[in-house]
């Protein structure tokens, strides 16, 4: 679960440009895809969950992200940490 204790928080916005990008229009859609529960893509565009390292890699996998790209989406810097 996201709190302000995370140093990392996912760029949702880079997420679903991505989402976009591939013509995935629905999170249902996103799930079947990458295998990854459809509540787990949920909480992940809402914020209220960080993925876990298999989710990460299977979103990595249907979203087409290269290393560089993962990196700098799952784990953007969570600047409210005060």
């Amino acid at each position: 679960m996201a709190d302000s204790l995370s140093f990392f928080i996912t760029d949702v916005i880079a997420l679903k440009k991505l989402m976009v990008e591939q013509n995935i229009k629905t999170n249902t859609e996103l799930a079947e895809k990458s295998k990854v529960s459809r509540v787990t893509i949920g909480n992940i565009l809402n914020g209220k969950e960080q993925p876990s390292a298999n989710a990460m890699y299977s979103l990595a996998s249907t979203l087409k992200m290269t290393p560089t790209q993962a990196g700098l989406i799952f784990f953007k810097p969570n600047l409210r940490i005060t």
